[in-house]
């Protein structure tokens, strides 16, 4: 057989040929190789890929020809290995093989060269044109070429130079192999009358727009195309219609077969299957029972409610309800922070597997960067070494959760679990410029978005999650959101983000903005529906206001809590002012750490689990006498979200309303006796709480009706006007709180949200100025976001971003100022050890973030290693960008202490 395409290697491996097998796998064997197993893929319609090619026109009856289709496609997926640039990063002296030409070089990735062998050769020759062939037809094909080349989860380059990496040979090699594979393919299977389908400027618009979903199937059969577990090695020459059938189709199948099984929905039969613990549903929650769902389309809700209201069990309801009625077959739950997302990973493992069929195996993934070092996420995967034999966990049954090891061996597969639970960021970067975010659209598809604390997100974050919401809504997805503090500013936004999802041409929608709170928002294709309802009497509360503007103040209302046996928090607004008022305390009240402990962000990762544990024991819902009695817990905003914490007493620094609201949410939460104690409920009464009344004491500056721009020039409050720096919006907090005198729920959520968020109002004089460069700056941050945002109306390109997409790092689903990355490491004789040596990611958990500026500030005062032995650190620990911080184990360090965190005296 002497087709020129023979002699260029797609696989291979550097090493002597101890064995018998072959240490190169032929180029057109490997293109076939994955293209049967996207054949397969779209045959038994993984990923819901089948329905992809019935959006392009071909019917149910027609699967055949389009899995053919797509697997003719990926036949092309490597033609860029053509180029001898290419073939020399395999050294071999192997006659079969094309020669190294010395003239040509490897600048370019194959992928990238095999878009331009296309554009800039194969497009022109005409023995590979087909009947019909036209422009039309050109225009597909080149839609195509664009999802083949992008194998590798991001676009080809557009204009790369091939001509110096390809020479003659090489083409005329890819020529024959297209003409191979169109005879394989088109000829034999009776193809070719497709081709007048793609005349159809429907065909190429439907194209365009799945053409993002396209390149995750792409990607997929890649990956087990290139597994050599399935397909070894091969360099005999035969022909390709008998590797195809009698080799590729073969292994492909047994390689599709190991991608996890799509799982039935449970029919939803009520409360009781979800959450037996449930004696009477909230008015929330028989919202979620009840609520009357559309017949068909995507649905979005809003729920609102007071903290303690059930949100998270209703929006689980309401999610089973919109399964059973097959409006989605699974679940994202995107929430603002790491810890958030840890916490309800736990409460979900314990009611998601209920949402399916008894007999099949769901998987729930923690979806953050560092969800491999939770141990309740790591200890419920499962190993499928033994592919026919499922190899299960030896504590199974002590495993709240499972997860097929597939979805976790790399973040990038995460979100195509059937549910999954991590940052909103993880969904974010579906409409941005990184690599692999197809596969993260195509995860997103046929799922439930929950949303949850929607408004912790800044203007930036805002701007990405409208347009994440609308694609969401465009492919026929739903969304449930949940919060206690949003603005009327912002839920106008997302409802708009779903309306024009359903339809770009309509008008904005026209919201009422006199609801009251709680409120239920439903929007579909039948339209809005906002229905006011009761929150339960047991979350209805007062919260009283008191105002201190020194710390003395604080202080001496600290000594008394502890002197009465109550556990108090102080939430501060930054780690420095924490630390500083820690010390305070221990020299002023001659407290010890038993007494005392400091929570805040700048702590090494393994102290810092310690601390929140420690916290969790302290005031958690478990809490009683003994353990809470004379507790101090000083803290900054890690403490506003996600833990389940009941203080006795807090004091807070100023801050905007939501967020005091969230902090107010964690004074006397649960209800406890005197000596708090938790008093459990019974079927007869709801138990009262017998400490004293529950009062937010905020530490602010003294009132002032008519601000200057100097309003917050004191020195206690000189972080807290650096981290808010919409001054504005903590004085509109403080004059609303004053006015009222409490924090009253759910009676005055709205005013209070509204007092400071509403769009109408005129801050004073004096804050005027940084008012509006605040209010520019969120526009510039929108604005940033939108820069920043894919259009999907076009086919899957570099065509709005080139560079975006190979430096990741410049793009970013957040706007944080510069930190860089700390290693806190001893030195031990003559070795560098990790401060936490003993964890099984010893490096990952000693490490810690601080900002550029702080590390500019006091690096010259810090033991760092000399750069070569910290060159050689970075090399054997894979980060090589690392600055590692030597301390003293023996001694307490000047600037870390397992007391401070981080910190410089």
């Amino acid at each position: 057989m002497t087709e020129s395409f023979y002699q260029y290697w797609g696989k291979c491996r550097q090493r002597d040929n101890s064995d018998d097998s072959d240490d190169y796998h032929l180029l057109a064997y490997h293109n076939l190789d994955v293209a049967a197993c996207g054949y397969h893929i779209v045959k038994k319609n993984y990923f819901y890929s089948a329905e992809l090619f019935e959006q392009l026109g071909f019917s149910s009856d027609e699967m055949e020809n389009a899995a053919l289709w797509f697997a003719y496609f990926l036949a092309w997926h490597d033609i860029g290995k053509f180029a001898n640039g290419f073939q020399q990063l395999f050294k071999h002296n192997n006659p079969k093989l094309v020669a190294a030409d010395p003239a040509k070089s490897y600048t370019t990735r194959h992928d990238s060269l095999g878009h331009w062998l296309w554009q800039n050769y194969l497009i022109e020759k005409s023995e590979i044109q087909l009947e019909s062939y036209n422009y039309n037809i050109e225009q597909v094909y080149n839609i195509w070429l664009l999802i083949m080349t992008a194998h590798h989860g991001k676009p080809p380059i557009l204009k790369p130079d091939g001509n110096l990496s390809f020479n003659a040979q090489d083409k005329q090699a890819s020529l024959d192999y297209i003409k191979a594979i169109n005879q394989l393919f088109i000829v034999d299977n009776n193809l070719a009358s497709y081709h007048t389908r793609f005349f159809d400027k429907t065909f190429r618009k439907n194209l365009n727009k799945l053409s993002w979903l396209l390149a995750a199937i792409t990607v997929i059969s890649d990956w087990l195309g290139s597994n050599q577990q399935f397909f070894p090695f091969s360099s005999n020459v035969m022909e390709l219609s008998e590797y195809w059938l009698n080799y590729a189709l073969v292994r492909a199948e047994k390689a599709v077969a190991t991608l996890p099984q799509q799982s039935p929905i449970m029919p939803f039969n009520g409360i009781e299957n979800l959450f037996p613990f449930i004696e009477k549903p909230t008015p929330l929650q028989q919202q979620a029972l009840s609520c009357q769902l559309s017949d068909n389309g995507p649905e979005l809700f809003i729920m609102e409610d007071v903290t303690g209201a059930g949100k998270t069990e209703a929006s689980m309801i309401l999610a089973h309800r919109l399964m059973a009625a097959g409006k989605a077959q699974g679940i994202y739950i995107g929430l603002p922070t790491q810890a958030t997302a840890n916490a309800i990973y736990q409460r979900t493992a314990q009611v998601y597997g209920q949402l399916y069929r008894s007999n099949s195996h769901p998987s729930l993934v923690l979806a953050h960067g560092a969800s491999y070092m939770n141990p309740n996420f790591t200890q419920t995967v499962i190993n499928l070494d033994n592919l026919s034999q499922p190899k299960y966990l030896t504590n199974e049954n002590s495993a709240s959760s499972e997860c097929n090891e597939w979805f976790v061996d790399t973040r990038k597969k995460s979100l195509l679990a059937e549910v999954g639970v991590g940052t909103l960021d993880q969904a974010l970067m579906a409409v941005m410029p990184f690599k692999h975010q197809s596969l993260r659209l195509l995860g997103l598809r046929h799922k439930l978005l929950i949303l949850d604390e929607v408004h912790a997100y800044d203007s930036y974050m805002a701007k990405l999650l409208e347009s994440l919401l609308q694609y969401h809504f465009s492919q026929g997805g739903s969304a449930i959101i949940l919060t206690a503090t949003l603005p009327f500013f912002l839920r106008e936004k997302l409802l708009n983000a779903f309306y024009k999802g359903l339809n770009s041409n309509q008008s904005p929608l026209t919201l009422n903005s006199d609801l009251p709170f709680p409120l239920l928002t439903k929007l579909n294709q039948q339209g809005l529906v906002e229905q006011a309802i009761e929150t339960r009497d047991e979350v209805k509360r007062q919260v009283d206001i008191n105002w201190i503007d020194s710390i003395d103040s604080g202080i001496e209302k600290i000594k008394i809590a502890i002197q009465q046996g109550k556990i108090i928090c102080w939430i501060k607004n930054s780690v420095a002012d924490a630390i500083s008022l820690y010390q305070q305390l221990q020299q002023n009240l001659n407290l010890d750490s038993k007494q005392i402990l400091l929570f805040h962000s700048r702590f090494a990762y393994c102290d810092r689990l310690d601390i929140e544990q420690k916290t969790l024991t302290w005031a958690g819902k478990t809490s009683n006498h003994a353990i809470r009695s004379g507790k101090i817990i000083i803290a900054t905003q890690v403490i506003e979200q996600s833990l389940d914490l009941d203080f006795d007493e807090m004091i807070s620094d100023i801050a905007p309303i939501d967020l005091l609201i969230q902090r107010a949410g964690r004074l006397q939460r649960h209800v406890r006796d005197k000596q708090g104690n938790i008093k459990l409920s019974t079927n007869q009464n709801q138990p009262c709480d017998d400490r004293d009344k529950p009062i937010l004491t905020i530490f602010a500056p003294t009132w002032n009706d008519n601000p200057t721009e100097e309003w917050l020039d004191y020195p206690e409050f000189g972080n807290t006007k650096y981290v808010y720096a919409n001054h504005a919006y903590l004085w509109f907090t403080q004059r609303i709180l004053r006015q009222k005198g409490a924090i009253k729920m759910p009676e005055d959520a709205r005013l209070l949200i509204e007092s400071v968020y509403h769009s109408d109002l005129e801050p004073p004089e004096g804050l005027q100025a940084v008012f509006y460069k605040e209010l520019g700056q969120q526009l510039g941050q929108s604005s940033q976001a939108k820069s920043m945002i894919l259009n999907f109306k076009n086919c899957y390109s570099r065509a709005q971003f080139n560079a975006e997409w190979d430096h990741e790092i410049e793009v970013s689903t957040r706007l944080s100022r510069d930190n860089i990355d700390l290693y806190l490491a001893y030195q031990q004789d003559d070795k560098i050890v990790p401060y936490c040596s003993s964890s099984e990611y010893a490096w990952e958990q000693s490490h810690l973030t601080i900002s550029v500026s702080k590390w500019n500030r006091i690096k010259s005062a810090i033991p760092q290693l000399e750069q070569h032995h910290l060159e050689k650190l970075r090399q054997k620990i894979h980060r090589p960008n690392a600055i590692i911080v030597l301390i003293e184990k023996e001694k307490v360090s000047c600037f870390y202490t397992k007391e401070l965190g981080f910190y410089l005296n």
